[in-house]
């Protein structure tokens, strides 16, 4: 299967086009990608669930999902994300098109209303100002995600705007209204830069003719280029610790990588010391502390290979706190030493490359790995990183090991 994308760029709309008969469904997808910005990241997050209840031509939600339902049970979703320091908007659509190489130009009118004439009302916007609250306190009472918030906050001496959430502040929710949501959406779409995906069994010429005609947004003439984030360097090694209410304590430490970022030549080999760390069952992390020190209840490693980041978290009994981190840095170490069998690798290199085969069944992770590629600056595919798997040896493992610079160290939890 071929897993590389058509691209072209059409009145600063950004289309990225990938042929293939072995999805039965066709998958769009819409990505509007914005600075991370207190100022305006709550309104923001809104914006993507207030496009679904109308616009000018469809005038509520069950109007949209009538004409959807008609397009043989179409589905429409909607979300926000964060890549790097950009706040995205997403939207995507699912639909069975039925053999005809082409999209049916009425999903093409229902989603083009969407994006460009939605009716951003008060009721609306009170609507899902009160869901959106619930979404807020969900992501403020995730302690794994308030951990890893507040062990990158203490990595950095000047702190970026990583650490703002992309779904908002509770703090920031009331100052919006239909008024200024409608000025911000429209401004969103003049300034920000556009991404359109098409995934299933299509003629990519005449789709992509079709979108270009069909998809008409009025946005500002200058160059609307990502720029990738600029990694985490940094020397620091700090602990800190926080008292929580409950049994157990997290542990969150947050690396440096070093400057090696998802387009660094190096990433491959990044993302099998990762792995080999703590991203497997098999790994160093998850056998040595969590199953043969029997010290914790659940141990990761996780790869933000955007901002340069590396994440291992822990949910133990206090008590184990120390030689949990003893652990975690000595085995560290021994990969820098090359302490690892040919077996570990071997194990870790082949899980790696099934992950990515089954990706590639997968619309939505291939769209999510090539945005990776777009704010990174530095577009992969699937088979690439295949290629490049069997290529790699134990000493390019101890090379990326060694750039590991400093490190935050943020315990929530009783202690």
């Amino acid at each position: 299967m071929r897993n590389d994308f058509l691209t072209k760029n059409y009145r600063n709309i950004n289309f990225h086009l990938l042929p293939s008969k072995k999805y039965f469904q066709t998958t769009i997808a819409v990505r509007i990608y914005l600075d991370l910005d207190e100022k305006v990241a709550t309104g923001a997050a809104l914006l993507p669930y207030i496009l679904l209840h109308g616009s000018e031509q469809f005038r509520n939600n069950l109007i949209i999902q009538s004409k959807l339902d008609k397009e043989y049970g179409a589905k429409i979703g909607v979300s926000i994300d964060k890549k790097g320091n950009k706040q995205v908007l997403c939207l995507s659509l699912k639909f069975y098109n039925q053999n005809h190489k082409i999209i049916n130009p009425e999903i093409l009118n229902i989603l083009h209303d969407i994006l460009t004439k939605p009716l951003i009302t008060k009721q609306s916007v009170e609507i899902e100002k009160r869901l959106h609250l619930q979404r807020i306190h969900n992501e403020i009472f995730n302690a794994y995600n308030y951990s890893n918030k507040k062990s990158l906050l203490y990595l950095q001496r000047k702190p970026q705007n990583l650490y703002i959430d992309q779904i908002g502040s509770i703090y920031e929710i009331e100052e919006w209204n239909e008024t200024n949501l409608a000025a911000l959406y429209q401004k969103i779409l003049q300034t920000s830069s556009i991404h359109m995906y098409v995934i299933g069994d299509i003629n990519e010429e005449d789709v992509l003719e079709q979108l270009c005609s069909y998809i008409q947004i009025e946005t500002d003439k200058t160059d609307q280029t990502i720029i990738p984030p600029r990694p985490v360097l940094s020397n620091i090694k700090t602990y800190n610790s926080e008292k929580y209410q409950f049994k157990h304590k997290i542990i969150t430490t947050c690396l440096s990588t070093g400057g090696i970022t998802f387009k660094n030549k190096n990433y491959p080999a990044l993302v099998v010391f990762n792995r080999l760390l703590g991203g497997f069952p098999h790994s160093r992390l998850f056998m040595n502390v969590r199953n043969e020190l029997n010290a914790a209840y659940s141990i990761i490693s996780i790869l933000d290979a955007i901002n340069g980041l590396l994440f291992i978290q822990t949910a133990i009994d206090p008590p184990s706190e120390e030689i949990v981190l003893r652990k975690i840095f000595d085995e560290i170490k021994s990969i820098k030493e090359g302490d690892f069998t040919k077996k570990e690798l071997e194990a870790t290199i082949k899980t790696l490359i099934n992950s990515y085969k089954l990706s590639q069944d997968s619309p939505i992770s291939l769209i999510d790995f090539h945005q990776n590629g777009i704010v990174s600056g530095q577009v992969r595919t699937m088979k690439e990183m295949i290629d490049c798997m069997d290529s790699i040896k134990p000493q390019d493992i101890q090379d990326v090991a060694q750039v590991l610079q400093g490190y935050s160290i943020y315990t929530l939890g009783e202690g």
